[in-house]
This record gives structure tokens, C-alpha cells and sequence, in this order.
């Protein structure tokens, strides 16, 4: 059981070394992420837990250093899940600069198209 344990805090703190060094340049992302790793082994449980939490708290620092100080990349955005699998849109309706109305989703974006009877779409 203790091993279990052991290897679940283990499992955490590499996990959290893999974060600790997203945001590095790829060509040092690896090394930074095998050393940290590395560095690490050697520690028990707790003390692997307190070194994760302190490596990936002082990350931001790291990335600087790394980077000279240059603009973070941009966090990843993320659509709700109606939007992401196009079932639940909340449709606005909105106006282009020149004064047009339309409709579009004000979480993502979308734009309503309209498809059935009435709308202009003949089959055939």
C-alpha cells in the first residue's frame, strides 16, 4: 500500500513539473523538464510534493529568465461545451458597423445561419 501511495505523489509531482515547463521554448522545455524530474527523485514524499509546488510557483520566473523577458503566449481559449459540439448557442442578434442586423452567439461568436422552409434554400 505504501508504494501505491509513493507512486501517486510521484505521479502528482511530475505532473507538475510537465506544467511548471509549458510555457518554456520547445527547445528547452524538455531539458528543463527531465532535470527538474531528476532533481526531484532522490526526495520522499512530502519533500517531492514541497519541491513541486515550489518549482512550479517560481515558473513564471524560469520562463522569464528563459525568455528574456518577452511577451507570455496566449492562453488557450476555451468555448463552452454547447458551443464546442454546436448543440446550445446563446443567439444575439447584432449589428454590423455599416448598420446590418444579424445574429450571432455572444459566448463564441457564431454566426446564424438560417436553413429550412422560407429561407432561400431550394433543393435540387
Amino acid at each position: 500500500m505504501r508504494r501505491k501511495i509513493q507512486r501517486a505523489s510521484v505521479r502528482f509531482a511530475v505532473a507538475a513539473m510537465e506544467r511548471a515547463t509549458v510555457g518554456l521554448p520547445s527547445e528547452t522545455r524538455d531539458r528543463y523538464h527531465d532535470e527538474l524530474v531528476a532533481e526531484m527523485h532522490g526526495l520522499g514524499r512530502v519533500a517531492a510534493w514541497r519541491y513541486a509546488v515550489g518549482v512550479t510557483a517560481s515558473a513564471p520566473t524560469m520562463y522569464a529568465a528563459l525568455t528574456d523577458g518577452g511577451p507570455k503566449p496566449e492562453p488557450a481559449v476555451h468555448l463552452p461545451l454547447g458551443c464546442r459540439i454546436n448543440t446550445r448557442h446563446v443567439w444575439r442578434t447584432t449589428h454590423t458597423p455599416d448598420g446590418k442586423l444579424y445574429r450571432a452567439c455572444a459566448r463564441c461568436g457564431k454566426e446564424y445561419v438560417p436553413m429550412g422552409p422560407g429561407t432561400g434554400f431550394t433543393w435540387g
